[in-house]
């Protein structure tokens, strides 16, 4: 869920939920602005206190990387409030673009999408948006961010995280649960290329022609 009143939390403990799932999204109020999420950092920080604080068993973040305008020290930046807030799971996507979403059609608006030809498709905004990092450059981020992210729960939050990964045990195999734990940082080889936009096939480009972006602007 992306929102939830706070008024609600005891009745839906109430009623049995012991499992809540927020939209999180982005660490930056810079990154929720473009995304038009309308919430900000503190609030949601809020919000996930107060699930737990309430009862609930078990909250998980979902995140995006990959926006567009998000620079490396904003995919960072969302691993580092990840650790801050009482997240018991995570997850990190590349933000992916689908028809009939706004910024479906704002990448139609920007040329980018053809609406006509690309309607059956769709795409990951690294592969088609110039002003998203390369899809290379966001999984290597992704990928330091976890290590961070996981290194920070052993660390500071020992107990929690035994509880969460016993819970896990008592429904999957070690080498399973010792294989979800790396998945995050196995890089696997590349089985399927890109889905493009029919603009770019066209010109004969694999990526946007891109800007030079800062770091850290």
């Amino acid at each position: 869920m992306d929102s939830v009143g706070i008024e609600q939390l005891p009745l839906m403990r109430e009623a049995g939920c012991n499992f809540l799932a927020f939209g999180v999204e982005a660490g930056t109020q810079k990154v929720l602005d473009r995304l038009n999420k309308r919430q900000t950092p503190a609030q949601v920080e809020h919000a996930v206190r107060e699930a737990k604080r309430k009862g609930i068993g078990r909250v998980h973040g979902f995140f995006v990387v990959g926006s567009p305008g998000e620079n490396e020290q904003d995919i960072l930046e969302s691993f580092r409030f990840a650790a801050r807030l009482e997240l018991d799971t995570f997850g990190f996507n590349r933000l992916c673009v689908y028809r009939g979403t706004p910024l479906w059609q704002e990448y139609v608006a920007r040329g980018i999408l053809d609406d006509d030809r690309d309607w059956h498709k769709w795409f990951k905004c690294s592969d088609i948006d110039p002003t998203a990092l390369p899809g290379a450059v966001v999984n290597r981020l992704r990928a330091e961010g976890y290590g961070r992210l996981f290194l920070h729960r052993i660390l500071r939050r020992p107990v929690r995280t035994w509880r969460l990964l016993r819970t896990f045990g008592r429904h999957m195999k070690t080498t399973d649960l010792l294989r979800l734990l790396g998945s995050p940082f196995r890089r696997r080889p590349l089985t399927r290329q890109p889905e493009l936009p029919a603009r770019m096939i066209e010109q004969g480009l694999t990526e946007p022609a891109r800007p030079a972006m800062s770091a850290a602007g």
